[in-house]
């Protein structure tokens, strides 16, 4: 079964918008980008897009991609001042280092959850929201009724955004997970244990429909281009045909994550307003 992430993005988009306009609250969402990538620029217009058919409002900060560090931090600690939660869009240039950066935003304002601190309440499981990944599979795993205990899940990819705290989170639910890295050896036996899958590692048909169990779940984080077009971690032609429920790209975990972060905006500030 194709999980349709636009339809499911669209339905939290809604339910945002009534809570907004149920509790007559506004909210803006800042948005930090470095350097001039029109890639990087259509993943933030795609953030704006949504966040104005949430009802909230979006502002990009954009810096030069020489911005010295301390700059950087300096500017988002500002913008923390006039905007309820905020993101940097990533991956930062080189000579900056991101987690430093990351970790000038504040707890309490930080809808992505990378900041040191946020991160540190997600693995002590006092995090008032969850990681933008882990929102995202929360929501597929109610909608379509996906037990975690007792399951064995293999997670491709171990990275802050994705692998990480994805792994932490199906552990916290009861699941077996396998934790694959580049120096996993044989991930395919793993994976072909696995009642769910989960990429997220950036490598365009890494996952072929031959280490996937029958029936199993596979969710594709990942995202690149092959031949021109965009394509996922998993190759999807082989694998669809094995799975019980998968996710394409694009139109999959996309959306979902975009929702999820506008998601985690409105839980950091329900506080101001329930």
């Amino acid at each position: 079964m194709l999980i349709n992430g636009i339809k499911i993005a669209d339905e939290i988009l809604a339910e945002l918008k009534k809570e907004m306009s149920d509790n007559n609250i506004e909210l803006s969402l800042g948005a930090v980008l470095v350097g001039d990538d029109p890639e990087f620029k259509k993943f933030v217009d795609l953030k704006g897009r949504a966040a104005n058919r949430a009802g909230i409002g979006f502002t990009v900060y954009k810096f030069p991609k020489e911005i010295d560090e301390d700059e950087l931090k300096k500017n988002i600690l500002e913008i923390s001042n006039w905007s309820d939660g905020i993101l940097v869009e990533l991956p930062l240039p080189k000579h900056l280092n991101s987690q430093e950066v990351l970790s000038a935003i504040k707890v309490e304002k930080d809808v992505d959850v990378l900041s040191d601190d946020a991160q540190e309440m997600f693995y002590k499981d006092k995090s008032k929201v969850n990681p933008p990944a882990v929102e995202a599979l929360k929501v597929i795993f109610e909608k379509y009724s996906v037990n975690l205990e007792g399951k064995k899940a293999a997670v491709f990819g171990q990275g802050i955004l994705i692998g990480k705290p994805v792994s932490h989170w199906l552990e916290q639910k009861g699941a077996e997970v396998f934790r694959i890295r580049s120096i996993t050896k044989n991930p395919e036996r793993l994976s072909r244990e696995a009642d769910i899958v989960i990429a997220g590692v950036g490598k365009p048909g890494l996952i072929k429909g031959a280490v996937i169990k029958e029936g199993a779940v596979v969710i594709d984080y990942g995202y690149g281009k092959k031949d021109g077009k965009m394509v996922g971690d998993v190759d999807f032609r082989s694998v669809a045909s094995v799975a019980g429920l998968i996710t394409p790209v694009p139109g999959g975990m996309g959306p979902i994550l975009i929702a999820a972060v506008l998601k985690n905006l409105i839980r950091l500030n329900s506080s101001n307003y329930k």
